[in-house]
């Protein structure tokens, strides 16, 4: 009996099969859990913190997706602000550029910001003379201004003198006369060839640009001489000078083109009217500045240099060029522009010269 009891305390209890129940607690209160079901617990308990975690680390990941567009977002408005901010500053300078030269242009019309233009010095003579009393009071003043080489001597232009030693012509004329080589000399008009001085300085105005010969730029120059004019011609003074307007006589003396006769000159006279006075640029002015005369005198090439007289016989301008026409025209299929002569001539006012260095 005694063996019998022992071989039954020695049995192992059957495991219990994998998903039932667990064993009730002992004496002691304990839960009897096998090592599958064990397993089985920390499986699952394992597989839901992973769940929990996927669910952290989505949540996250959401949270941070929807920061990222947010950014995007702000920084694209933030984008077009600054690209719009830009447009506008543009379309503000644009603006204001156009308003400021709208208003320099309305200022320069008025005469703003500008200091009053001293008063006039002299006064306009009372006695008018004839286009003939004009010529013989003048003619010996005018001169060919010309070259001399291998003992041939060839004209340039007009000049007419101001002062013993001293002659007044174009700036182009000095440029084109210079080009020419040889001695550079004057002759005297009606002198037979008798009279001829040697030029020996030639000075420009510094604000003349090549190219814009007759307007644009001041075509204005002072000859220096190596003797003595008998004769000089008598300039304008200021009060005649801005009193210059449309439908004033203008009359021109000078050596015009085919008829210029460099070896023995002799002066056409040519009448005609003033159309109107503006500033170098062509623009209306105050009477002070408007120093670019336009007339009619039918002058040709020579007469470049050649004074514009008033109907009191005084010196208001140097006659600078002619303004052509031009037209687009078609020959033979091929577009071509011709050239036809205007009855526009353009004068640069005598005080001009008031800006010409002494040559």
């Amino acid at each position: 009996m005694l063996r019998s009891n022992d071989k039954r305390a020695r049995q192992t209890p059957a495991a219990p099969q994998e998903g039932s129940p667990p064993r009730p607690p002992d004496a002691d209160g304990r839960v009897g859990v096998d090592v599958q079901t064990a397993q089985r617990i920390v499986r699952d308990a394992v597989v839901q913190a992973m769940q929990r975690e996927d669910k952290a680390v989505a949540l996250v990941r959401a949270k941070a997706d929807e920061a990222r567009r947010r950014v995007a977002r702000n920084n694209l408005l933030l984008g077009l602000g600054v690209v719009a901010a830009l447009v506008a500053v543009a379309v503000a300078g644009v603006v204001a550029y156009r308003s400021r030269r709208a208003a320099d242009a309305l200022a320069r019309e008025v005469g703003l910001g500008r200091a009053p233009a001293a008063r006039p010095s002299g006064a306009i003579p009372e006695q008018v003379l004839s286009g003939r009393a004009i010529f013989e009071q003048n003619r010996l003043a005018l001169y060919v201004m010309g070259y001399m080489a291998d003992n041939r001597i060839g004209g340039c232009c007009s000049a007419f003198a101001i002062a013993p030693n001293q002659l007044a012509t174009n700036a182009h004329c000095v440029r084109d006369c210079r080009a020419r080589g040889g001695t550079p000399i004057v002759t005297q008009n009606d002198s037979m060839g008798k009279t001829r001085f040697r030029i020996v300085a030639m000075s420009a105005h510094p604000a003349y640009r090549s190219g814009q010969a007759g307007a644009g730029s001041p075509d204005v120059a002072l000859l220096r001489i190596d003797g003595k004019a008998p004769r000089a011609v008598t300039l304008a003074n200021d009060a005649e000078l801005r009193a210059i307007g449309p439908g004033d006589d203008a009359y021109v003396i000078g050596f015009p083109g085919r008829l210029m006769d460099p070896l023995s000159p002799s002066a056409t006279f040519l009448e005609g009217r003033i159309g109107r006075v503006t500033g170098l640029d062509g623009e209306a002015t105050t009477p002070d500045r408007a120093v670019l005369i336009q007339h009619d005198a039918v002058t040709r090439g020579g007469n470049s240099g050649s004074p514009i007289f008033n109907q009191y016989g005084h010196v208001i301008g140097i006659h600078a060029a002619h303004i052509d026409d031009e037209d687009d025209v078609t020959i033979d299929g091929r577009k071509t522009k011709v050239t036809q002569s205007s009855p526009f001539r353009i004068g640069m006012r005598i005080d001009l010269l008031q800006g010409v260095p002494a040559p």
